[in-house]
């Protein structure tokens, strides 16, 4: 067909770029977002200026005919040598304990800290959400809820732990949806929270999605295996876990433009800003590493696991 023959003169005159590894991601758009979400127009241009440099430097190699020089310049840029890089540099190993290990949640909270971004003051309405990572017979996992039948606002839907910010209690966003949780899920240990951060989310698709800015915090709640967690009976019908691997199968998701995505792989179905928010920290947080996880038949096959 003619687009058969536009493709191939473009890939024969070079200007269809293939196998390129990006800076973060092969894909352009998603690499471009990543950088323009992540990093300051300094940090940009300081990169931009070391580029120019080493090409710079490559050309005057190829002038002076010094192609051992030249190879040695460019060989750390071939593709095997970018993945083996950003695999060493990425590696984040949750095979022996899980969340429960400093150094793995001092790498996320650096991820999730890094240009925080705040909610404007444009929206009236505020609300807070936990995103409560745990552990489950040593296998990372996510805690949720399925909201009470009786409840008026969004009945027997999958939620996280939160809930309106209250400008007389809370003295901040992570008090709100500290709060929220204790009042919704009994049984969480308070010494084994810790808190990682604010998830940054783009506020005009959340508040888009719920008519309310909601600032999703990050937590570690800790190993809850040998917990008996007591859902409040008047907001929450029930609590369950998902094992992390799920979230990264891309088969277990539905996505459809202009949509919150759909997450299909756990026992109840996960959609609207709670499926957006854990793919958002799917995307932006766990995306950045190369992941080793647990086994997930171990954490279906543990009797005690919720």
């Amino acid at each position: 067909t003619i687009l058969d023959d536009i493709n191939e003169q473009e890939r024969q005159s070079g200007r269809m770029r293939q196998n390129h590894q990006g800076v973060f991601r092969a894909d352009p758009a998603e690499d471009m977002r990543l950088m323009v979400e992540n990093y300051t127009v300094p940090a940009l241009a300081s990169a931009l200026r070391d580029r120019e440099d080493t090409l710079q430097e490559c050309a005057a190699l190829l002038a002076t005919g010094q192609m051992k020089e030249l190879e040695d310049v460019l060989r750390p840029y071939e593709a095997k040598f970018v993945q083996m890089r950003r695999r060493r540099e990425n590696l984040l190993d949750m095979r022996p304990r899980g969340f429960d290990d400093g150094t793995i949640l001092e790498r996320l909270r650096r991820r999730l800290n890094r240009m925080p971004r705040r909610v404007s003051a444009a929206f009236e309405r505020r609300a807070a959400v936990v995103l409560p990572l745990c552990n489950v017979g040593g296998v990372p996992a996510i805690l949720f809820e399925k909201r009470a039948r009786n409840l008026r606002a969004h009945p027997d839907e999958v939620c996280l732990p939160g809930g309106m910010v209250s400008a007389g209690d809370d003295k901040s966003i992570v008090g709100t949806c500290l709060r929220e949780m204790e009042e919704e899920i009994g049984g969480i240990e308070d010494d084994s929270i810790t808190v990682l951060g604010v998830l940054r989310c783009n506020w005009g698709e959340v508040h888009h999605l719920t008519g309310v800015a909601v600032t999703p915090v990050v937590c570690y709640i800790g190993e809850i295996s040998h917990l008996d967690l007591k859902p409040s009976a008047d907001e929450v019908a029930e609590v369950f876990t998902v094992p992390l691997s799920s979230f990264l199968d891309r088969e277990r998701w539905v996505k459809r433009e202009d949509f919150a995505p759909i997450f299909v792989g756990g026992p109840h179905v996960i959609w609207g800003l709670t499926g957006y928010i854990v793919d958002r920290f799917v995307k932006d947080v766990l995306a950045s590493y190369a992941l080793e996880l647990p086994d997930e038949k171990y954490y279906e096959s543990d009797d005690d696991a919720l």
